[in-house]
């Protein structure tokens, strides 16, 4: 039998080259200063072109400007033997509008006690069986 590792390994094997690219692109990401960060949205590289995308115009002009900035990441993370697959000529910012998010709904609910419910069921045998289920609660609650 084989051993868990084995298997994801075989399982994994054929997006090898798809993975390690997404873990540089993050590592990419992780190295820009902290101010674009959390701007980012997505990191995607095609060719020899690094298109990212960005929630804010002024960041997207900036990355635009920055460039060079980007570059020198990359050729950093050459020098040092990582990331040697991806080779980028040119980057395209790219702005995409996010709506800030909205809270989240209150939602209410209340409990009641299940020794009281409904039988709704149409089919005599299940309407037995949850008969035989109240029975039980009624029998637990007492």
């Amino acid at each position: 039998m084989k051993k868990a590792d084995e298997i994801i390994s075989h399982i994994l094997k054929p997006f090898d080259e798809k993975i390690a690219k997404h873990r540089c692109l993050k590592k990419i990401i992780s190295l820009m200063p902290p101010k674009y960060k959390k701007f980012i949205l997505s990191i995607n590289h095609k060719g020899e072109v690094l298109y990212i995308r960005v929630s804010h115009p002024a960041i997207r002009q900036e990355l635009f400007y920055k460039r060079n900035e980007i570059f020198s990441i990359i050729k950093t993370m050459h020098n040092h033997g990582i990331c040697n697959e991806i080779k980028v000529s040119k980057i395209i910012t790219d702005y995409k509008y996010c709506p800030p998010p909205k809270p989240p709904k209150e939602i209410k609910f209340y409990l009641k006690e299940a020794k009281n419910f409904e039988n709704k069921a149409k089919t005599p045998e299940i309407k037995k069986i949850f008969e035989e289920i109240k029975k039980v609660l009624n029998d637990r609650h007492n």
